[in-house]
């Protein structure tokens, strides 16, 4: 069989430039175009039915392009007709090499780029269809394997983290936030004063075994699909990134919040995976199957997340639309999967932009009156325990201590109200500012409740009075309103 190949130099030309003058002569020497892309070209020559025909290949490289014709005929030996057809494209391509103005190169690659092939069918760019292998049952789910690497070391690194978690004494299917704080968890007050880490240390540890496991799972999903399309380099990237996205999210969204889990950075991929399905990069017949099952599981679980408490839906959108842009970031790279130099460029790119958007969203929630909110209601709190302390403590008191006790206990309620009245005058979002009030309210029951039971110490009647019973249950009350919010 007849092959002849020849590289061509661009000369300068643009990649659209090559692409229409590449596409003009093929029509110019009245030869059959097979398919195009942003790749280059395939045509046949288009000779007649008994004489010889080839296959022409036109791939744009970096500098060069690939010219190369194939015998298509049944002849053992084309007689030099390849080397012929790859001589006659060539003086047809550089004969309208300067055929054309820029204006009508822009109009005719638009008029181009609605055939490209998608990448995902493109012969001419490497093959990028999913490969999978797990002939070793269901321990290779846990194994590196090429176009499966980052995927199960991030599922072994999260289950290695929650075993060392118990192992510590952590709860194994109910953490309390004092424990999931001392492991990374992201806490309002302790990120946004200078902890920093935590904004992705959280992504690595879970509120017992079932919150691991359903993450896990989903984990495995979205990356068995979407890690051979990204790659090593940009699964782990987008991976990071919108789980560190998400967690600031997660911290703008609510007041105060003790979140963890990798559930932000896992609907961080899934909206990669959506972007991408958006767009011809992949195969049309699997785009809408894919399509119709990420976006089922995408809904449901924000919807759920709406219903059900404890469930940090902000962390999960701010994944999922941080995920969308890098996956539309990610395209120019996607395309053109043999150009190391534009795979590099946009992985920098895409990280430094995110951080830089990151650093600007920490310091501005850093330096927030949110958070100097959050850090002096810890005094309230102090307060608030140091006076039920006061009257916890009185069954065993004389008189006298007993109405120190209760004059040190309606002090901190005095300065209770007085600090929270103080903070009130802060920036705080509208939630905040009446659960003040509710604050308010509670403390001068409190004081209300002492005074009373200060009062009648004499008639031995103390907290079982008629008065302060009636206040003990607007106290209640007050107690169970807060909580609700």
């Amino acid at each position: 069989m007849g092959k002849s190949e020849q590289n061509l130099s661009i000369n300068g030309l643009t990649n659209k430039q090559f692409l229409v003058i590449a596409f003009e002569a093929i029509k110019y020497l009245g030869w059959r175009i097979r398919f195009i892309s942003d790749a280059g070209v395939i045509a046949y020559t288009q000779n007649s039915e008994y004489s010889w025909n080839g296959e022409l290949t036109v791939k744009l490289g970096q500098d060069t392009a690939n010219i190369q014709c194939v015998s298509i005929s049944g002849g053992i030996n084309d007689f030099g007709q390849s080397e012929r057809a790859v001589s006659q494209y060539i003086s047809a391509f550089e004969k309208l090499t300067t055929a054309f103005t820029d204006d009508e190169i822009r109009q005719k690659y638009k008029i181009y780029k609605k055939d490209f092939l998608p990448p995902y069918e493109d012969t001419l760019k490497p093959d990028i269809t999913p490969k999978y292998n797990f002939s070793g049952g269901f321990l290779s789910y846990f194994k590196p394997r090429a176009g499966y690497c980052v995927t199960p070391i991030l599922i072994d690194l999260n289950i290695l983290i929650f075993l060392v978690m118990v192992c510590t004494g952590v709860s194994v299917f109910q953490p309390d936030g004092k424990s999931m704080i001392g492991w990374g968890a992201n806490a309002t007050i302790y990120t946004l004063d200078g902890q920093w880490w935590r904004l992705i240390s959280n992504c690595f540890i879970h509120f017992g075994v079932i919150h691991l496991l359903m993450n896990m799972y989903a984990l495995f999903f979205v990356g068995l699909l979407l890690e051979p399309f990204l790659g090593k380099a940009k699964f782990i990237t987008a991976y990071l990134l919108t789980g560190i996205l998400a967690s600031l999210a997660s911290l703008w969204w609510h007041d105060n919040t003790v979140s963890a889990g990798a559930s932000g950075a896992i609907f961080g991929m899934y909206g990669v995976f959506l972007a991408l399905l958006s767009t011809n990069h992949i195969e049309r017949s699997m785009r809408n199957g894919l399509l119709a099952n990420i976006g089922v599981f995408v809904v449901y679980n924000l919807v759920y997340g709406s219903f059900k408490g404890g469930i940090d839906n902000a962390a999960h959108l701010g994944g999922l639309l941080s995920g969308v842009l890098i996956g539309y970031a990610f395209m120019p790279a996607l395309q053109k999967p043999d150009s190391t130099r534009i795979k590099k460029i946009i992985l920098v790119s895409v990280s430094v932009v995110a951080i830089i958007c990151s650093v600007v969203i920490y310091d501005l929630l850093s330096t927030s009156d949110r958070l100097t909110y959050q850090k002096r209601i810890v005094e309230f709190y102090n307060l608030e325990s140091t006076a039920l302390n006061e009257l916890k403590e009185s069954g065993d008191k004389s008189e006298q201590m007993l109405r120190l006790s209760l004059q040190k206990g309606m002090d901190c309620w005095k300065r209770s109200i007085n600090l929270i009245t103080e903070l009130d005058h802060l920036k705080l979002s509208e939630k905040l500012h009446k659960r003040n009030k509710i604050l308010i309210h509670y403390c001068q029951l409190r004081l209300q409740s002492y005074q009373l039971i200060s009062q009648n110490i004499n008639l031995d009647a103390g907290i079982d009075m008629p008065q302060v019973q009636q206040i003990n249950k607007q106290i209640k009350s007050t107690i169970d309103e807060l909580s609700s919010q």
